[in-house]
């Protein structure tokens, strides 16, 4: 295990040093493009009544047939109502949108406080790879990841706190910190629990709110997406679910299962 950890974290540094190295929300974040990632998605929710338009939350491709996102962005609402609105940088204009045929919810989803936030949707039709739109590569299971290690989370949302609303692609870079850190931020919180299935981070001056299911990066490996955080400034850590836990899930209880929607086409994920 030592071995295994040691070289996965020698392949993520390797791949961070070629990189040069539901509201949503991105605050104090950079512009960023579709080409840069494009393996996210705009989940856009119509309002049944009024018939309003709106990014809800954030998810990512990771096969053809489908993408990735946090189970608590379907709290309260009907699958039926949201597209996935694909291989653009605003988040409802341009682009492709695809219909979901159904929802895999991680079994051990609980609402209250977020455990196991982890869902897939599979799409009615396949999404063909072009120069926006492609898949996001998985991390291997149990992949260690030290305090203080440098990863980017993307996402779209506001430029600050209290606004004005950005439809375009932000990211910003920020760094993990230690679970015990992080348990003692949301002590007093009784609907929050930090344990080992979340990465926490913390940057000055940037965070994430509300942008559920925004992914964590390192370059096009995926480590995280966002679940929560109870501010919308850099006075809390952000709360991310780690895909590292899950891959196991992902590969043999959600995707594999039930590939894909016509028979006899393969699914493919990938995985570094």
């Amino acid at each position: 295990m030592e071995l295994k950890s040691f070289l996965v974290l020698t392949f993520v540094s390797a791949v961070l040093a070629a990189a040069e190295s539901p509201d949503s929300r991105i605050v104090g974040g950079d512009p960023a493009s579709i080409y840069e990632y494009p393996f996210i998605v705009s989940l856009v929710y119509t309002d049944p009544v009024t018939g309003y338009r709106e990014q809800r939350c954030t998810g990512s491709i990771i096969s053809s047939w489908h993408v990735l996102t946090t189970a608590s962005c379907f709290d309260e609402v009907n699958i039926e109502d949201f597209k996935i609105h694909a291989g653009a940088t605003h988040s409802l204009q341009g682009g492709s949108n695809f219909d979901i045929y159904y929802l895999v919810v991680h079994p051990e989803y609980e609402p209250r406080n977020r455990t196991a936030d982890i869902a897939i949707m599979m799409l009615y039709d396949p999404i063909g790879v072009t120069d926006t739109i492609n898949v996001v590569y998985l991390p291997p299971q149990e992949t260690h990841i030290p305090d203080g290690y440098p990863m980017r989370a993307v996402g779209w949302g506001y430029k600050g706190e209290y606004g004005p609303k950005n439809y375009f692609l932000y990211e910003f870079d920020t760094r993990t910190i230690p679970q015990q850190q992080c348990l003692r931020e949301f002590e007093n919180n009784d609907n929050i629990i930090v344990y080992d299935q979340v990465i926490c981070t913390q940057a000055p001056g940037r965070s994430m709110c509300g942008d559920s299911g925004a992914p964590l990066l390192i370059n096009n490996v995926i480590m995280g997406f966002f679940s929560y955080s109870t501010t919308c400034d850099d006075s809390v850590p952000d709360v991310f679910t780690r895909i590292d836990r899950h891959t196991g899930w992902i590969l043999q209880e959600a995707v594999s299962p039930y590939g894909a929607r016509s028979e006899g086409i393969p699914v493919r994920v990938k995985t570094i």
